[in-house]
């Protein structure tokens, strides 16, 4: 409660999440095309099929219903970080995340504090340039819809 309140030199300092992209329900999808509308939010009907038979996307919706006034958050909001969990990134299956959780810990460890030197040392360097790219928001990520979850669709070499 103490942190709620921010009392006694106590406050949430960071926020992490998964990034909205990487969501099943990110972007509008065409129920009769059977695939994500891209393009300027918010979508109402299939540039393609000029269907209205569309399952309307989180991000689609935020669009048409936020204000069009500027918000503002309290000042002593913490930052909010996108993450890429392990399982997203390539080049890492199964067994490579399961010897980085043996040898590092947690997830949140090498997504977000250990350096490339460290992660390469265990797993070589194309994977640890993967993790650290994931980190600084540096892969592409193909928007989830339709109850699909979104991917990472770059990869570095």
């Amino acid at each position: 409660m103490l942190v709620l309140k921010q009392e006694e030199g106590r406050k949430v300092i960071c926020n992490y999440g998964l990034d909205p992209k990487l969501g099943k329900y990110h972007r509008t999808y065409c129920e009769i095309c059977q695939k994500n509308i891209e393009g300027k939010a918010p979508v109402k009907t299939c540039p393609d099929c000029d269907s209205k038979n569309i399952t309307m996307g989180v991000f689609d919706r935020i669009e048409e219903i936020k204000d069009k006034k500027e918000s503002r958050s309290p000042s002593h909001r913490p930052p909010y970080v996108y993450q890429v969990p392990l399982t997203f990134i390539p080049g890492l299956g199964g067994k490579t995340i399961e010897k980085l959780l043996n040898h590092f810990g947690t997830e949140m460890n090498l997504l977000h504090k250990l350096s490339k030197d460290d992660i390469e040392a265990v797993v070589g360097e194309k994977i640890a340039k993967n993790i650290v790219a994931a980190r600084e928001g540096k892969l592409k990520i193909q928007a989830g819809g339709g109850g699909v979850y979104g991917k990472v669709t770059t990869k570095l070499e």
